[in-house]
């Protein structure tokens, strides 16, 4: 009876003592997970990040932050090819420097013989022909050229017979520059050379380009100019002003009968000739590019009150003042940089009363080169005189990644193409055990000597909850932490399997739960 008392007691121990036991493991959990929030897997691993859904998601990657970045960029105002761009045009060829003609005169020098002139056009524009000493050629058809020296040897010969041929012609080229290794100045051989054959004159394109870009510009002023283009004959009547004397009243009316868009002119179409034979602009398609016309001017005296750069203090600002924040000043009291609030002082930013006046006009066509390599008719626009195009190169520098992170350092920018935060993250070894990846910090240079830090989310990117976005040369990437994940990563250390859960018992207390070991009777 005494033996079953005993044995009563002691299961009621144990049960009493898994019960204490069940309430402290409860209440451990209880505890982590509200330490943890709701996010349970962040909790006993926050360097694991990601979706884990079964359903298929889509995103996009963001090529700009519009927080901290303007749509502002070197490719900014690029537009896609219309459908104008694929149609040739017939333009006619002008005579520039450099070009060889020949010029056969029959009866010259000698009656019955033709005289042939090997011609090579000087940089002013002019042949020399024996007899007639320089004639312009520079800006003329061949057509012009011969009618114009046949007039000119009108005193000397009373049916000139004159014949102009081109040996060699410079005039119509086209540029390509960027990531290619063929880059250079082409001759345009014929006016439907598509931007695929362009392409193939230049070796060809690196795989890793994404786009090209066909640079087009006309010029609006004629100070600009080549001055061959706008020379006059000698004895020719000057050409009317563009604008009247200023002591001459201005005719409203007459002014807007010459717009292109009023009065009984008309815009031209796209692809239309003018009347000397140039391709038309389209206004609509172009953009002006305006330059000033004078020198800016000095920046203006500090402001009352406004601190300044003297022997307390150290002016620091940026590059030209273009902004009022870019003003700063150390002030020896305060042992700190104070900003100069609207600019004044030093780093002043220029007035705004310049008259500025537009001397160009252009487009920018972007060309999506993997689309066209696959065979896009609509994007192999045609070559005009004059283009530029310009093959994107990869993006070539460094980031950085320091914080909570395995391995922080300097990463290289691959040249088989962008690289996005998520993975970079991974190339650097993943996320340190106390990172918070909630907690990350962007910085990224959007200026001369300016840079903007932004927060980033990078738990909701791998959720695919946030679009991931590719990074810049520069960029400085910091995985932070907060004062919670330390005693998180002691708790979570605390549950290993080794001591956490084996619930391994010291040797004094092992008879109570699991009983008194078993006793060889026949050795006693």
């Amino acid at each position: 009876m005494t033996v079953e008392i005993m044995r009563m007691q002691r299961v009621r121990r144990r049960l009493e003592r898994a019960a204490r036991c069940g309430a402290g493991v409860a209440l451990v959990v209880g505890l982590s997970s509200g330490l943890a929030g709701c996010n349970v897997d962040s909790f006993f691993d926050p360097s694991v990040t990601g979706s884990f859904s079964t359903t298929p998601t889509s995103i996009p990657i963001l090529t700009r932050i519009d927080v901290i970045e303007r749509d502002s960029g070197a490719w900014a105002s690029a537009t896609p090819p219309t459908p104008a761009d694929l149609v040739p045009q017939d333009v006619q060829y002008r005579l520039a420097p450099g070009d060889a003609v020949r010029v056969d005169i029959f009866e010259l020098l000698r009656e019955r013989e033709m005289t042939s002139n090997l011609r090579i056009i000087d940089q002013s524009g002019f042949i020399r022909l024996p007899t007639l000493g320089d004639v312009p050629a520079a800006g003329l058809t061949l057509q012009e050229l011969q009618d114009s020296i046949a007039e000119r040897l009108l005193p000397l010969i009373r049916t000139p017979n004159v014949s102009v041929g081109l040996e060699q012609g410079r005039s119509l080229q086209f540029t390509m520059s960027g990531g290619i290794s063929g880059t250079g100045v082409y001759t345009l051989s014929r006016p439907d050379l598509r931007l695929t054959d362009a392409l193939a004159l230049a070796g060809g394109a690196p795989e890793t380009t994404r786009f090209v870009f066909v640079i087009r510009n006309t010029v609006l002023d004629e100070g600009v100019s080549a001055p061959w283009l706008h020379r006059q004959e000698p004895g020719a009547a000057p050409s009317t002003p563009t604008t009247p004397p200023p002591d001459q009243p201005v005719d409203i009316e007459d002014l807007i009968r010459k717009m292109p868009d009023g009065g009984d002119s008309a815009a031209p179409r796209p692809g239309a000739l003018a009347q000397d034979g140039r391709p038309a602009v389209d206004i609509d398609d172009l953009q002006p590019v305006r330059v000033s016309d004078r020198v800016p001017p000095k920046p203006a005296p500090p402001a009352a009150g406004a601190p300044v750069a003297t022997g307390s203090g150290i002016a620091m600002g940026g590059p030209g003042g273009r902004s009022p924040a870019d003003s700063f000043v150390f002030d020896m009291a305060k042992n700190e940089w104070v900003r100069v609030e609207g600019g004044a002082g030093v780093g002043a930013p220029p007035t705004t009363d310049e008259t500025e006046r537009a001397m160009f006009a252009g487009r920018i066509i972007e060309i999506n080169y993997d689309e066209l390599v696959r065979g896009d008719p609509s994007l192999n626009i045609v070559i005009r005189p004059n283009d530029r195009i310009y093959v994107q190169p990869p993006d070539i520098g460094v980031v950085y990644i320091d914080g909570e992170i395995l391995r922080p350092g300097v990463y290289s920018l691959p040249t088989t193409g962008p690289l996005t935060l998520s993975r970079l993250v991974s190339a650097a070894g993943g996320l340190g055990p106390i990172a918070i990846p909630e907690r990350v910090d962007l910085t990224r240079m959007i200026g001369d000597a300016r840079e903007a830090t932004v927060r980033v989310n990078l738990a909701a990117i791998r959720k695919r909850t946030e679009p991931d976005f590719f990074l810049k040369p520069n960029d400085s990437i910091i995985i932070g932490t907060n004062w919670i994940a330390q005693p998180l990563a002691v708790i979570r250390n605390g549950f290993r399997m080794t001591y956490g859960f084996g619930f391994l018992l010291d040797r004094n207390f092992g008879n109570d739960v699991f009983g008194a070991p078993p006793t060889n009777v026949g050795n006693q």
